[in-house]
């Protein structure tokens, strides 16, 4: 690929009349993205500093994402706009990355005007990062009445829903878009003890009774995949609420490595807009597709020139038991990737079906599913590829999505604990799924 040559396709599809593709070319300095959803063009650009050529040439997926990761946002010479976002669960801003991504290739100020979460740490987190008008710390339940009547497809509001707070109502009339990521452990395969009718699940009937009464255009959920199966029809129950407000909705799971990201990490995703037909996710997946994700080690090379501190949380690794640190070693010591059964606890050691379990990563392929467990061998496949140790909460965030300057810290302003950096990172959602579902609903077509 040359200087200035014409854009080439990663790849490209139709789904009815609906023409998808992502295409990139070099014009002089600049990296050029230009996405095609229909009749809909995105195109925006980034600076290649001297030495990229070769890399923006051979891998220019990966060299945007290069440029986020370094704190780059592309830029665009399509006319600025404004975009007002609520951001309800919003935890320590991970479904927040993709949708400031997006905004910025669009050229659209991005503004959170409100941002909800109970854990005040979290929200203090995501206000250091991004443009925070409103930030309250509180459940989201007590910022809104709504009563439903019936369930699933039957589901509607008993009356109209109405927000209870002045500032709530404030932010939210200057909202384009509302997204969300109602707490998923009660869906989750790892929850053997209530999944599928834990009362948590029912938290996501706030969101669409949140958008109806402050009359937010767009919405975009986000859950884990086996929300689908919860008892309570939570899904058919939220897709009937907001049909009934004139909403239309598309809804499915994306797979980030699909998209080329270096994570197997799935999630469910809705996507609504008022009087408007927001893109399909199979069509936004479509145009996004790269058939070779990016592996672990193309993700964990972008810390290379990073300076550690060995004072920081972020970049200290776990101090493991001396049992735990044995297991390691051995999967070192032997060149392996999965722990033998004899070296394992003895619940396992006739077999087990978790075994990734005390696994050490592949570095040619894709992470898997960074959850909450990331520090602790024995909660997943999390041991790092060349050291022994587990990943770091820096080298966990790099592979979610999050820049490396991203800045996590607590209301007090200290740093937080490993605790609150597990659960931060492992609950968030990786940048290229906030990316996709955030496409779906701002390039959708009005009806």
């Amino acid at each position: 690929m040359t200087a200035s040559s014409p854009p080439q396709p990663l790849d490209s599809c139709r789904l009815g009349e609906l023409h998808a593709d992502q295409c990139f070319h070099l014009d002089a300095d600049r990296l050029v993205r230009r996405l095609t959803l229909g009749s809909r063009v995105i195109e925006s650009s980034v600076k290649v500093y001297p030495g990229d050529e070769r890399a923006a040439r051979s891998d220019p997926l990966g060299m945007w994402w290069t440029a986020y990761l370094e704190g780059r946002l592309p830029s665009t010479d399509q006319v600025t706009d404004r975009l007002g976002v609520v951001d309800l669960f919003c935890g320590s801003g991970g479904l927040a990355l993709g949708t400031r991504l997006l905004a910025a290739e669009m050229g659209l100020s991005l503004v959170n005007e409100l941002i909800v979460d109970s854990d005040a740490d979290a929200t203090a987190t995501l206000a250091a990062n991004h443009d925070v008008r409103i930030r309250r710390t509180e459940s989201v339940t007590s910022l809104v009445d709504f009563r439903v009547r019936g369930s699933g497809d039957d589901a509607e509001f008993t009356y109209q829903p109405e927000l209870l707070d002045e500032q709530v109502v404030a932010g939210a009339d200057r909202a384009d878009l509302l997204t969300a990521g109602p707490p998923c452990q009660g869906h989750s395969n790892l929850n053997n003890r209530s999944r599928r009718s834990d009362m948590r699940n029912h938290l996501m009937l706030t969101v669409p009774a949140f958008a109806v009464a402050a009359g937010i255009r767009c919405v975009v959920i986000e859950n884990v995949p086996a929300v689908v199966h919860d008892d309570a029809s939570v899904i058919a129950t939220t897709k009937a609420l907001l049909a009934s407000a004139g909403y239309r909705v598309t809804d499915g799971v994306l797979a980030s490595d699909k998209m080329g990201w270096p994570q197997t990490r799935k999630r469910y995703f809705m996507v609504a807009c008022h009087n408007a037909e927001p893109v399909p996710l199979d069509a936004v997946a479509s145009c996004l597709a790269d058939e070779k994700p990016r592996t672990l080690e193309w993700a964990l090379s972008h810390l290379d020139s990073w300076a550690a501190d060995e004072t920081d949380p972020m970049d200290q690794p776990t101090e493991h038991n001396q049992e735990n640190q044995r297991r390691i070693d051995w999967l070192f010591e032997n060149n392996e990737y999965d722990l033998a059964l004899s070296e394992r606890p003895e619940c396992h050691k006739d077999g087990t079906s978790y075994t990734s379990v005390y696994g050490r990563m592949r570095p040619d392929e894709p992470a898997p599913t960074i959850t909450t467990g990331f520090t602790t061998p024995g909660r997943g496949r999390f041991v790092h590829p060349n050291n022994r140790r587990t990943l770091t909460p820096r080298e966990a965030a790099v592979i979610q999505g999050f820049p490396l300057d991203y800045c996590f810290i607590t209301e007090s302003g200290s740093s937080p604990s490993r605790t609150q950096l597990s659960k931060w990172i492992g609950d968030a959602v990786p940048m290229p799924l906030g990316y996709a579902a955030a496409l779906s609903a701002l390039a959708a077509t009005p009806v």
